[in-house]
């Protein structure tokens, strides 16, 4: 049973969720942990349609303002721990409202930090922390679907996200499911800290990722993951930038997700869009197919 709120309105956000949540981000380096903890959970377990609620909610629970409410939001976002929703196909207003932000899954969170609370807290702790977790993740998947994106298997969403939204959203389909990944990465350097760690987590989980890459100096990179995942690793190269900013993603016929880096933005955000209908996946698959045929082989 959840908790009334000003007599209208319910919310099944818990307190030890917040701070669950709370001292994640503070390990994942969140500069706002506590605002972005209240938001994160009220998105993922209540996920109000209006910003008035969540308003209302986390001045209830946390004493959290519109303010540092606001500011919780645009860590998550710069973070890459939600993306807004610019356009969906299949848009109706009981389906996003205005408060149109898509989170990450909890699980991807637990799993990045875990293994680095576990030495700093209690078992029992530790223990709760897990069990919560796992009622957090049933929130998500009432709300938000298999795919992360509200819908199952029609239509489209496009986004504007922080390039780790990307990262964890296909680490969580890779975590749920067995399954190949392809990846074409235009314009871009991937020897990178963090798209070099979500790259290695790919080829470990993955069947088998295939990679196409535009920069001619990713190639020692690229060979370099091949002589350590072997088999796993198939890339080609394309070179002179054919198509410049895209970045694509496509997991088997579950997910696919197409983007465009936008310049002028410091923070590094893109717009794509995110497709489930499997018409669409195939289309996808097969411009992958084509634009592979053209490579090299590394």
């Amino acid at each position: 049973m959840g908790c009334v709120i000003d007599g209208d309105l319910i919310t099944n956000v818990k307190l030890d969720y917040i701070q669950d949540f709370e001292m994640m981000f503070a390990r994942m380096g969140i500069e706002r942990p506590r605002e972005s903890a209240v938001y994160y959970t009220i998105l993922v377990i209540d996920n109000p349609k209006e910003f008035s609620d969540f308003l209302r909610i986390s001045e209830r629970l946390a004493n959290i303002t519109r303010r540092p409410l606001e500011a919780g939001r645009s860590c998550l976002f710069k973070n890459g721990l939600i993306a807004k929703v610019l356009f969906s196909s299949e848009s109706k207003d009981d389906l996003f409202g205005r408060e149109r932000y898509l989170p990450v899954n909890p699980r991807v969170i637990w799993e990045e930090t875990r293994r680095e609370l576990k030495p700093i807290i209690s078992e029992d702790t530790y223990r709760n922390m897990e069990k919560h977790i796992m009622e957090v993740v049933d929130f998500y998947n009432r709300n938000f679907k298999a795919y992360g994106i509200k819908l199952m298997r029609n239509g489209n969403v496009t986004l504007r996200y922080n390039k780790m939204w990307v990262f964890y959203t296909m680490l969580n389909n890779t975590l749920e499911r067995e399954g190949d990944l392809k990846i074409h990465i235009g314009d871009e350097n991937i020897s990178e800290e963090c798209t070099l760690k979500y790259l290695r987590r790919f080829l470990e989980l993955s069947k088998k990722v295939r990679m196409i890459v535009e920069r001619e100096d990713n190639l020692q990179t690229l060979i370099r993951l091949k002589e350590e995942y072997n088999e796993k690793l198939e890339a080609r190269y394309l070179p002179n930038e054919v198509t410049g900013l895209m970045r694509n993603f496509l997991f088997g016929n579950e997910l696919a997700i197409t983007s465009m880096k936008i310049l002028s933005e410091r923070d590094t955000p893109y717009i794509g869009t995110a497709y489930v209908d499997l018409e669409d996946i195939d289309e996808l698959n097969e411009k992958f197919e084509n634009l592979w045929n053209l490579g090299r082989p590394i």
